[in-house]
């Protein structure tokens, strides 16, 4: 077996203390806690952030340090319950409460950043017996005040996929009824709507990442009560659907819109509760971060990061509706170097 020496041309260093600036790769043998030491890249991690103010299944956009929460449906103690035009601010620690949106909904669906954000679908309504109807009504956010935009062709609900940006974006299959059911059209928009490829297959609760030109769009439920779920994933190319890599497992209301179509990171899907999947461009892999609130999932809607990058990502409005679990956000950082224990079996 070849040697540190021989493999690097330097001898493993004792020292009594971690370097301060390690280099990734660097090797050494810690004397005061008599363990070898190597900088390495660490895996990512979920941490918790500042609790939103309203207890609600919110639709998210923004990124960790910008945030947005925004319609939803309101569950005691806050109040009114039921359909929702609440919107609040992150600034990567505390949540602020700001204008009110226009319509009061919840199964929407976001996309954007803090200061030029959309809102898409779900159901209008309010109190908790509605009645609720299913929405087509389209929302822009300006970092202040609301505005009421040219309604989509097509009503859906459930947190219905919406990818890109506020003025450029595709939105995919999702619910086309009040019962649920699945659909496979897609709508798409540049300052206004027209109609897009079908998908390959109706589906709900589909999740997605990228750009209007370059998507990635994955798993999702088949059938109304989203029990017969999918391993399916397509990419977009603003024109056409192309089937890629599959899930290694199946599964429904992965949070997503973190990343590109080259480079995602998705998390909390059902049943596969808690699991994170990184995609490569061509295939999926398990993340091995794991966020603490683990049941229900996500759902699309309520995990953005609009900076398109893998390596972070907000997650809030989800949970069990019982006890503080709707108040609660997490954050997710990507892969960075950390020092580590070498272990030797």
């Amino acid at each position: 077996m070849s040697t540190y020496k021989e493999i690097h041309g330097l001898k493993i260093k004792k020292v009594s203390s971690d370097p301060p600036a390690a280099q990734r790769g660097q090797m050494w043998y810690n004397t005061t806690t008599g363990s070898l030491r190597v900088r390495g890249l660490g895996p990512g991690v979920w941490t918790s952030g500042g609790n939103m103010n309203t207890k609600r299944s919110s639709a998210t956009a923004g990124t960790v340090t910008a945030g947005l929460a925004s319609h939803g449906y309101t569950y005691p103690p806050s109040s009114p319950e039921g359909g929702s035009y609440a919107t609040e601010e992150y600034d990567g620690t505390s949540w602020t409460s700001v204008n009110n949106a226009n319509t009061q909904r919840y199964q929407t669906s976001a996309v954007g950043s803090q200061t030029a954000s959309v809102v898409f679908g779900g159901l209008n309504g309010t109190g908790d017996v509605g009645p609720y109807t299913m929405s087509s009504s389209f929302e822009g956010y300006n970092g202040t005040t609301w505005t009421n935009l040219t309604s989509a062709p097509t009503a859906k609900a459930g947190g219905p996929v919406l990818v890109g940006t506020s003025t450029l974006l595709v939105q995919v299959a999702g619910n086309t009824n009040g019962s649920g059911e699945p659909g496979n059209g897609v709508q798409e928009y540049n300052g206004s709507w027209s109609a897009g490829e079908n998908y390959p297959i109706s589906v709900q609760s589909l999740s997605g990442a990228g750009t209007q030109t370059a998507a990635v769009l994955v798993a999702g439920a088949t059938n109304a009560p989203g029990s017969s779920i999918v391993t399916t994933a397509n990419e977009y190319d603003g024109t056409d659907f192309s089937a890629t890599g599959a899930t290694p497992v199946a599964t429904r209301g992965l949070g997503g819109r973190s990343g590109t179509q080259t480079s995602a990171f998705f998390a909390g899907g059902f049943p596969s509760i808690g699991t994170c999947l990184d995609y490569d461009g061509s295939s999926f892999s398990v993340n091995p971060a794991t966020p603490s609130l683990t049941t229900p999932s996500f759902g699309f809607g309520s995990m953005s990061n609009s900076n398109n990058t893998n390596t972070a990502a907000l997650a809030c409005g989800r949970g069990p509706t019982s006890g503080d679990n709707l108040f609660t956000t997490e954050e997710y950082a990507g892969p960075s170097d950390a020092t580590t224990t070498v272990t030797v079996s």
